[in-house]
């Protein structure tokens, strides 16, 4: 009889059952071994600093982009807690959007960094890592030259209107017909420079988040006539006349914001008005909103321009002849003024005839039930 393991006729045995077993298990160590080599090549090719955390909050590997931005090995941080790194977070969670905070170099430096992150089977944070030390730099020289914005312009600029004020109501002496129109006109120039500035300003307000409201009780009376009161001599200037139809009706609101977004599309209107037009403000509650409308005889807008033109630095197309020109920030201030009230603001118009910019708010300022 043949031996165990051999073939009839003298050839090779056939493999057993452990050795087929063995050769199995070979293979998909193998496999999982480039699996595992693919995967660490992923996680060191991304572009971002990566650093994983388990969830005792300790350092479980950093890829070659992290080890370049805190100049540690990653045997170094192996095992270390959260805040050797991120000296001012006490425990990461994860959150859709980027947390902002500082992080730490071996050599004890501090740098300013963006956190993005994610969540892998419930056992790992995936924080990945951006140095943002230059936008801080540049953000510093932003907050810095408003700040000079604020303070070497504005107040000088309010002193000077103050004082053609004096002299246009004869404060210091009698004026001719001549002079008071000169006066007339560098008002005008003044309230535009003045308008630039404030634009400025509340766009900084905006993009830093620091635009609170001052919700008080008011009427749509006393908001509308102040508005009017701040664009009238802009108005009389280049021959527009604003009049107003409004229902002295009671809201709560942020006086002064409300007004400056009306004082805003006044002034859009004026500067699209032919000369002995009119404009209108319109105010009065409508359920449980309180509607403002301004509307012109201008050009119109066209319709496919009713969204984009509360964008940031969106400007329509001006005529030559028009003197005031901005920056393209006042109706996305009033679009974003109108929001933190919880109401809206939109466009009512047809190319060739006028618009009506109208905004709502609520009677009670958008405030949130307690």
């Amino acid at each position: 009889m043949p031996e165990t393991g051999a073939t009839p006729g003298g050839g090779k045995s056939q493999p057993t059952g452990e050795e087929d077993l063995k050769s199995i298990v070979r293979k998909q160590a193998a496999a999982l071994a480039d699996q595992g080599n693919r995967m660490r090549n992923i996680l060191h090719s991304i572009p971002l600093g990566l650093v994983v955390f388990n969830k005792r909050q300790s350092i479980e590997l950093i890829n070659t982009l992290a080890q370049q931005l805190l100049h540690y090995e990653p045997r170094e941080l192996k095992g270390q807690n959260v805040k050797v790194i991120f000296p001012e977070v006490e425990m990461l969670q994860f959150s859709s959007d980027p947390v902002r905070t500082m992080a730490r170099k071996k050599t004890g430096e501090i740098f300013p960094v963006e956190i993005y992150m994610n969540e892998w089977n419930d056992d790992l944070i995936f924080a990945h890592l951006q140095d943002i030390t230059e936008r801080h730099r540049l953000e510093r020289l932003r907050q810095d030259f408003l700040a000079m914005v604020s303070h070497d312009l504005r107040t000088p600029l309010s002193s000077v209107q103050l004082f053609l004020q004096m002299i246009s109501r004869g404060t210091y002496c009698e004026i001719s017909s001549n002079f008071e129109r000169s006066i007339v006109r560098a008002e005008s120039s003044l309230d535009l420079m003045v308008s630039l500035v404030n634009d400025l300003l509340d766009s900084e307000q905006l993009d830093s988040g620091d635009f609170n409201l001052d919700i008080q009780p008011t009427t749509t009376n006393s908001i509308v006539d102040k508005a009017i009161n701040s664009t009238q001599s802009g108005a009389n200037a280049v021959g527009v006349k604003i009049e107003k139809d409004v229902v002295n009706d009671s809201l709560n609101a942020d006086e002064d914001r409300v007004t400056r977004v009306i004082v805003n599309l006044i002034g859009n209107a004026v500067k699209f008005s032919p000369k002995e037009s009119v404009i209108t403000v319109r105010a009065g509650i409508e359920g449980t909103q309180v509607v403002f409308k301004i509307k012109d005889q201008g050009p119109g807008i066209p319709e496919h321009l009713h969204q984009a033109i509360f964008e940031r630095y969106k400007q329509l197309d001006q005529p030559k002849e028009t003197k005031r020109r901005g920056v393209g920030l006042g109706l996305a201030i009033c679009k974003a003024i109108v929001e933190r009230h919880k109401g809206k603001i939109w466009v009512e118009s047809e190319e060739g005839k006028g618009a009506t910019f109208c905004f709502s708010i609520p009677t009670d300022g958008g405030r949130t039930p307690e």
